[in-house]
This record gives C-alpha cells, structure tokens and sequence, in this order.
C-alpha cells in the first residue's frame, strides 16, 4: 500500500494537471475559484487495513469570524448536511463566540483517480464561492476573499 507520501506526490501531479495550484511548507495544497478558496492535505490513517492507509482531506472555508448562535448550528446541522459530496461544519476560530464555517469533505488515498479528485475539489469549490455570500448575508463573518 502506498504511503502518505507517495499518494501526496501523486495528489500534487493530480492537481497541477487540473488547477492552478500553491504549496506551503506543511504540504498543503491550495487553489482559489473567485471568492473561493479550497485545501487538500494527505495524512496517514488506518494503517492497519488493507486500503486503507492515507486519507485525502479537501476543505473549502466558507465563512471566517461568524458569531456563534442557534441559527447557525440550525442551518449547518440541516440545510449544510444535504451535500452528496462534502457537508458543512462548523470550527471554532481563535475568537471567543466565533466560529469558521466550511465545506469538508475526505477520500480514500490509497486507489484515489484524478476524476474522483478533481470533481471533487469542483463541487467544492464551485459550492463554497456560491454559499459565502449567501451565507454571510444571514450569519456575518468574512469570506476567504475578503481576509
């Protein structure tokens, strides 16, 4: 089975085939899509099953800073749950009574192919840059752009 290292590297010619993307340091890979932003990081996980040795984060962060209320948790835990790829959750920020809101989504890495990849990242990214101005209207906060 591959390691988390070879199916980064792979992630990455992936990526670069399809988007116009930036590393940083930690190996996190970025692309932007108007006031979208989306990340794609590789970890090890189960490395005791068969297949099951890496798992391919994708993360499109919608809302920065959204002050935390019932309203909030009530759209994320119902409208943001209705995805077929990728759901909303809520992360608390490092501001007291704040939280970030994002679009999450995680695939196997081992057999991973660039069409689940790419449509995925796609979905994400197209979703995230609809869902911040609608979403900052109701609740507040900052878009990824507007940092």
């Amino acid at each position: 089975m591959p390691t988390a290292e070879q199916v980064r590297n792979k992630v990455l010619r992936m990526m670069a085939k399809a988007f116009k993307i930036t590393t940083n340091e930690d190996e996190t890979i970025f692309l932007w899509h108007e006031s979208a932003a989306c990340t794609v990081n590789v970890i090890d996980w189960d490395k005791e099953k068969e297949g099951r040795n890496t798992l391919v984060q994708v993360t499109a962060p919608i809302l920065w800073n959204v002050t935390r209320t019932p309203a909030v948790y009530e759209w994320v835990a119902t409208e943001g749950q209705k995805y077929y790829i990728g759901h909303i959750a809520c992360n608390l920020s490092n501001t007291a009574g704040e939280t970030n809101i994002e679009f999450e989504h995680h695939l196997l890495g081992d057999n991973l192919d660039e069409p689940e990849l790419t449509t995925t990242v796609i979905q994400m990214l197209v979703e995230a840059n609809k869902l911040d101005e609608e979403l900052q209207k109701k609740f507040g906060g900052k878009r990824t752009a507007d940092l």
